[in-house]
């Protein structure tokens, strides 16, 4: 599958749920899936016109309903409802922290529906022959054309845009590029500016060049993982 077809097919939280396995279906150590894959929903929901992030002075971020109609697309349909329903009750924009609690299954809810259309393999497994240790294996294929995407935005070979810069805002601060990419310190350097919101001006749509650094100072200050770092990428 080429790399703009997994732009035009798969959502935020698909791709993020999709990096956070490794090619032979076991999860990346360090990156907490309970903290990434809601602000992947979150991300999307922003990029849909239907939510907005502020971040206050002290650093808050807080999480804002601009629109409740309904999307076009069933595993963003429960967390958009969430967020219309915690709104509503609270009468104005909800803290992140509460919406990672109002979404601790969001990781689980996701997986399914990538299984569900395939681009996960289910492999069932038990460690020491009775500890379940299930591995969801992703398409080849799809996994190599998201990674090199990210490789190509930190060499400057492929231009910013809205999903690109969320992608980056959750995987910069929680180290995920690091298990993804093995990165020079000036490529490092990029997603660490992209991550903060530095170059987003014109790249970018205004909401997204809005939300790109609260998603990813929310992401970092929730314990997403071990943080972006300053060095050279790991792993691969």
């Amino acid at each position: 599958m080429a790399a703009v077809e997994a732009h035009l097919s798969l959502s935020l939280p698909d791709q993020i749920v999709l990096l956070l396995h490794g090619p032979n279906g076991r999860q990346h150590n360090g990156v907490n899936h309970d903290v990434v894959t809601p602000a992947a929903e979150v991300a999307e929901l922003v990029m849909h016109g239907r939510a907005e992030l502020t971040r206050s002075a002290l650093g808050s971020v807080r999480i804002g309903l601009l629109d409740s109609t309904p999307l076009s697309f069933e595993p963003l349909e429960r967390p958009l409802s969430v967020l219309a329903e915690r709104v509503a009750r609270k009468g104005k924009p909800i803290a992140f922290r509460t919406w990672l609690a109002e979404r601790r299954g969001a990781f689980r809810e996701q997986r399914w529906s990538l299984w569900q259309r395939g681009y996960l393999e289910y492999i069932p497994e038990k460690l020491l022959g009775f500890i379940p240790r299930d591995r969801y294996r992703p398409h080849g294929a799809l996994l190599h054309e998201l990674i090199g995407e990210l490789g190509q935005l930190a060499r400057g070979e492929r231009s910013l845009d809205d999903r690109l810069a969320l992608l980056v805002a959750i995987a910069y601060p929680t180290g995920l590029h690091r298990r993804l990419l093995t990165l020079d310190r000036g490529q490092s350097r990029r997603l660490k500016h992209i991550a903060k919101g530095q170059p987003l001006e014109g790249a970018v749509s205004a909401a997204v060049a809005a939300a790109g650094a609260a998603v990813a100072h929310a992401v970092g200050s929730a314990g997403g993982g071990d943080g972006g770092g300053g060095g050279d990428g790991g792993g691969g």
